[in-house]
């Protein structure tokens, strides 16, 4: 054959277009060039351009067209890499959004006990995937410590003989951290995440801490892990950090990036918030509306932007991820931004009691229709091929006909959570959803400042 058109989908940016491909590649063609698409009266510089991008296919590129389809969907077929596991649902904080729903420090019942952390470190062993990440959230994990302990070690232990490559994680508000356990957690490995909502007049509203200043707390020890990082010559790790945006972030832009240059951490996520747990009761009170969240979101991406030009270290998560996925053949397996998104295939939650839930957010919603089994009488194979497991992962391919007909459908994912959460039902509305609305101006924007303004096309 000399040529056969790809199925393409493309997106105006004032005098240029931009078309992506069913596996990611994208080209960038100007008014002429797609009128001659079109048209179909293709040949010269533009049949090149086109053929090298996929747009046109034939037996010079049809194997490679393949060979990346393959490489975009990879991820399908790995088995379960991330394990969250909720060590306890007790916490010492009260944050607004508290999206866990967490307990009392008191409540010891919601504690998970070592025979259930046996049985789940168990199951998670049976996954196929290489890569395993066990993560612990909350609740407060540090609050149960001889059980994240006993857990931390058993995998290891474990691991000696199923030799994956093994992960362990922690995410915690740091309030219960002392020297002890940093030293524990560094000697084993193990890498550290907290949050941090911006300066400490905002972080201490949005994170309420029954006994003073959480951001204290923050500060202290961020910068205690990392003077204990270079004191014993550790160049991979430093305490990472989640920051939580609630109508009050919007006016501090500038103060939370600050924050974060000032702490030495390169990464910082600007999360729209979601209707989850807590959240859900004081909605009215916390939430904005998408136009403002993107308003607060671009604004702190260019100052970030001005940061960079002066020699500072700092980049926007979600910007970074998109635009690698835009340029790269693999998917970096952000789970939320995938089709199908990491439920059961990508990630599972294993509550206190042992329940299994497809993902950590799944666990928030507060009922059973994202609840698989319990580590005490399932077994992976079992969980992960289930009737329930199926449903939710095939309401997370975005293939309804308004997202198949969208130019960034190669890059972006469906949230049934997320969707059962704000519409009651896990196939929305998609583009009467907040995320969609929010997710398609980052994208229109990183295209429009990344690509087309630079006319990337490589």
């Amino acid at each position: 054959m000399e040529y056969a058109l790809n199925n393409y989908r493309c997106k105006r940016f004032e005098d240029k277009y931009f078309l992506t491909t069913d596996y990611g590649s994208y080209c960038i063609l100007s008014e002429e060039e797609f009128k001659r698409l079109k048209q179909n009266t293709i040949g010269g510089k533009l049949k090149t351009k086109l053929e090298k991008k996929g747009i046109i296919l034939n037996n010079n590129n049809i194997t490679e067209a393949l060979r990346l389809t393959r490489n975009r969907n990879s991820f399908i077929f790995t088995g379960t890499s991330l394990h969250i596991i909720v060590a306890t649902l007790r916490c010492d904080m009260n944050c607004v959004y508290c999206h866990a729903s967490s307990k009392p420090k008191n409540e010891i019942e919601y504690d998970m006990g070592k025979e259930t952390a046996k049985k789940t470190v168990d199951f998670i062993f049976q996954t196929p995937s290489k890569e395993i990440t066990i993560e612990f959230q909350g609740g407060e994990p540090l609050l149960n410590w001889d059980v994240v302990k006993y857990i931390i070690e058993y995998a290891l232990e474990i691991n000696v003989g199923k030799k994956k490559n093994l992960t362990i994680t922690i995410v915690t508000n740091l309030n219960s951290m002392d020297e002890d356990k940093m030293d524990y957690l560094i000697k084993m490995g193990v890498s550290v995440c907290t949050s941090l909502d911006g300066p400490k007049e905002l972080h201490d509203s949005n994170r309420r801490y029954i006994c003073g200043s959480s951001y204290d707390n923050v500060v202290k020890w961020v910068e205690r892990f990392d003077e204990e990082y270079k004191k014993r010559d550790i160049k991979d790790k430093r305490v990472n950090a989640l920051v939580t945006l609630t109508r009050k972030s919007l006016d501090y832009p500038k103060e939370i990036v600050d924050e974060y240059v000032r702490l030495g951490i390169p990464y910082i996520h600007l999360r729209f918030l979601n209707d989850l747990g807590v959240a859900k009761k004081v909605w009215g009170d916390i939430s904005y509306s998408p136009k403002e969240f993107l308003d607060f979101w671009k604004k702190a991406v260019l100052y970030m932007g001005e940061l960079n030009k002066g020699g500072k270290e700092i980049r926007e998560r979600m910007m970074s991820l998109m635009i690698n996925k835009i340029k790269n053949e693999f998917d970096p397996n952000y789970m939320d931004l995938r089709s199908p998104c990491g439920a059961a295939i990508g990630q599972l939650t294993y509550n206190y009691n042992g329940d299994i839930y497809t993902c950590d957010e799944a666990r928030m919603i507060g009922d059973d229709l994202f609840s698989l089994g319990n580590v005490k009488k399932d077994d992976y194979k079992d969980i992960t091929t289930s009737d329930k497991a199926c449903a939710v992962v095939s309401a997370s391919i975005n293939d309804q006909y308004i997202c198949d007909n969208c130019v960034f459908k190669p890059y972006c994912g469906v949230c049934p959570v997320c969707n059962y959460a704000e519409q009651g039902n896990v196939i929305g509305k998609i583009t009467q959803t907040d995320r969609c609305k929010i997710l398609k101006e980052q994208f229109t924007w990183v295209i429009k400042e990344k690509f087309i303004n630079k006319d990337d096309n490589d």
